[in-house]
Order: structure tokens, then C-alpha cells, then sequence
């Protein structure tokens, strides 16, 4: 089957001037001085293929080329060298409401961009009430957008271009904007596209949404390719990349600790090491730490956040009520999640060792460590399943 997108050795740099000139007096004025550039190296011999039907993840810290990337496949770059070819129609989603006109109202604005999508009249009417329900501005349908805030004109943006029939979606950090519940019928419409056999091509700073979404990704750092394969394996590594980066201070603080966490890997009861599990299976948290000296009654932690950022669970050695005299060398700690209760995504696990007052952490490695739970069925709700039984009486 033929890709829907062949990215072959792409490059892109740019040039970046050294002074600004904006004005006709500047230009005059320095006609004779040569104009001094610096070349920026966007990105590097970027290669892999996007098949029909696929959901594709592109992750990296701030910088390291993900919209550039985007941008070169939407044709709005070319390459400075390399191929992309894309087979099919696109619908790139990379700066919603950039065509908005702010003099003009929500309804002149949604016939405008949806006509720009290749919507005819009749089929911009039809749609127009599912437009301004999802966008949920149905009281403010004829105000000007520049009375509009930021989040109202990214809905109403995200609402129009959803309705643009394409075979391949770019999607840039579209979920970053609205709340909870637009973010969920934003996901909604994501699953619709799969099930109609849509491709996605989708940037986001949460790794969270890339491994439930994507089959595959690729991990760019400073316009290089580092990683590319199954989503969650190229999540270890981006994990990897965040910690070594972002946390390399607060870790630096610990290297002279007593006790350190040297990895955390979750099981299942066997022993079977496992990074994704269903919702009533026991899971097992195994820490191992190293005490370079002897250590007075640690308290070992964990945290376990949804990959939204909500907090779900943060047990400890302490409040369990399991005691632990004292540690030297090498060891492990097991926190043994019983029958979790936990409904289907990806949650990422804190870990730390305190002092037993709980004021001084010898160690803390924050949401470096991840698993998955598996949906069971399309229609969950919530955080957790809580057993319920019902009745009628009539």
C-alpha cells in the first residue's frame, strides 16, 4: 500500500538576519553595509512514512522542529533539502483562527473560513448548528470575534476545520486550548476519523495522548530524529529526554543523597514485567533504590497522575503503616496496587524516598515512569470503575 506521506531526507534551515531592517530609511541608510546572517538548522535528515489509516505522533521538547515539520509537509515550507510527498487531500490544524477577521461576526467568520475549506453554501448551512454547538458560542453568534476570548475563537477555529473532509489530518497542539470537556469532544472527533480511516499526523507536547492515540511516532531533538517506532516505546525515550534535561538540577541534588531510586518497573502478580495492564488487574510498583550508607527509617513514595495531570493516588511506606527500620545497599521496594481500579489510559508514576518526618526527600524522580491501562470499552467515564449494582422498583 502506498504512504499517504513519504518524508526522504528532509532538511530545512533558515536564515536569520543579525539586525532588523523594516523601514525605507534603514535600508537606505545602510544600503552600503552588507546584511549579515546566521544559519538555523531546523531540522536534520527527518525520514519515515505515514500509511493510510495510520495515527501518527511527532513529540520533542520547545525547539526541536515538531511545527516546522508540520508546516513543511502542509506545503507552507520547502524543504532546503529532502522529498515529502503526500498522496490525498490535507487538512492542516497548526494555528487555528490564523484566517479570522476580528471585525467581523462568529457566523460572517464561520461562511468565510468554511468556504476557504471547500464548503458550498448549501453544505455550510447544514453544518452551521453542529459548528456553534461544538464550539458552544451558541449566545454569541453574532458578535465580533475581537470581543471573542483566545479559548472561545480556538473552539469556534477547531469547529470549523473538523468539518473539512480530508485524507490526512496535522494536527499542532490543537488540545492545548479549551477545557476538559473540549478537549474530550475534541478526542471524540480524533476517534471518528479512525474509525473512518482517516490519517493523523499529531504534535503534542503530552505523551500521554500520543500513546492512546497513535500506533507510531518519532522523537525530535534540536531538528534531529532520535527515535522512531511503536508510541510507547518512543515515549520511554522521551521520558528519558525530560528527565535528563528538565530535572538534571533537581537531580544534581541528590547526588550526594544517601539513597538514591535507581529504576522503578512495574510487574504483574508472576513477576512478568508489564507496561500495559486492564482495568482489576494487579499491578506491581517495583523500586530499586541503592543506600550508600546506612539509612534510618526511609519513607518511599508514589504518585500516579492521569496523563491530563490529575492526580489519582500518592500512597506511601508511612501512611501504610509498613515500617522500615533501616536500608544499606542495594535493595527493592514493592508497592503492590491490588485489583486496580483504574478505567482505561495512560498514567505516569512518581517516586521518592523521604526522611520518616517527611520533610527532607533523599530522592525524587518526578512522573519519570509510565504505564497504560487498556480500554475495555468506548464509553468510560471518570477516573476510576467503582462497582455498582442497580435497581427498580415500579
Amino acid at each position: 500500500m502506498e504512504p499517504i506521506v513519504s518524508v526522504e531526507n528532509v532538511s530545512k534551515q533558515f536564515r536569520i538576519p543579525h539586525e532588523k531592517r523594516d523601514t525605507l530609511k534603514e535600508n537606505v541608510l545602510n544600503f552600503f553595509h552588507k546584511m549579515e546572517y546566521e544559519e538555523y538548522q531546523a531540522l536534520n535528515d527527518i525520514n519515515f512514512h505515514l500509511s493510510p489509516g495510520e495515527f501518527f505522533g511527532v513529540v520533542g521538547r520547545n525547539g526541536s522542529g515538531k511545527s516546522t515539520l508540520l508546516k513543511l509537509i502542509a506545503g507552507i515550507y520547502q524543504p532546503s533539502s529532502g522529498t515529502i510527498k503526500a498522496n490525498g487531500s490535507m487538512a492542516p490544524f497548526l494555528e487555528l483562527g490564523v484566517g479570522f477577521q476580528p471585525e467581523l461576526t462568529a457566523r460572517e467568520n464561520i461562511h468565510m473560513n468554511a468556504t476557504l475549506l471547500g464548503l458550498d453554501r448549501k453544505a455550510i448551512e447544514r453544518k452551521f448548528d453542529q459548528i456553534i454547538a461544538f464550539a458552544e458560542i451558541e449566545n454569541f453568534v453574532d458578535l465580533k470575534l475581537k470581543n471573542f476570548s483566545s479559548g472561545m475563537r480556538s473552539r469556534l477555529a477547531f469547529a470549523i476545520a473538523k468539518e473539512a473532509d480530508a485524507d490526512l489530518y496535522l494536527v499542532d497542539e490543537v488540545l492545548a486550548v479549551g477545557d476538559e470537556q473540549f478537549q474530550k469532544k475534541c478526542l471524540d472527533v480524533f476517534r471518528q476519523w479512525k474509525s473512518q480511516g482517516k490519517s493523523l499526523l499529531f504534535v503534542s507536547h503530552n505523551p500521554g495522548l500520543v500513546t492512546e492515540l497513535c500506533e507510531r511516532a518519532v522523537l525530535l531533538e534540536k531538528g534531529r530524529q532520535i527515535a522512531i517506532g511503536p508510541a510507547d516505546k518512543v515515549m520511554d525515550k522521551y521520558h528519558q529526554l525530560i528527565n535528563i534535561g528538565e530535572n538534571s538540577n533537581q537531580e544534581n541534588n541528590f547526588l550526594e543523597s544517601p539513597i538514591t531510586i535507581t529504576d522503578v518497573i512495574f510487574t504483574d502478580e508472576s513477576g512478568k514485567s508489564r507496561r500495559n495492564f486492564k482495568t482489576g488487574e494487579t499491578i506491581v510498583a517495583r523500586v530499586s533504590f541503592d543506600a550508600k550508607e546506612k539509612v534510618l527509617n526511609p519513607v518511599f513514595g508514589l504518585a500516579i497522575h492521569r496523563s491530563d495531570g490529575v492526580h489519582v493516588s500518592g500512597p506511601n511506606t508511612k501512611t501504610s503503616s509498613f515500617t522500615i527500620n533501616e536500608v544499606k545497599g542495594k535493595g527493592t521496594v514493592e508497592c503492590v496496587f491490588h485489583n486496580n481500579s483504574l478505567l482505561g489510559g495512560t498514567y505516569q508514576l512518581s517516586a521518592s524516598i523521604f526522611d520518616y518526618p517527611c520533610v527532607y526527600p533523599y530522592d525524587y524522580k518526578e512522573r519519570k515512569f509510565m504505564f497504560t491501562i487498556e480500554k475495555n470499552r468506548d464509553n468510560q467515564y471518570g477516573l476510576v470503575e467503582v462497582p455498582v449494582s442497580w435497581r427498580i422498583s415500579i
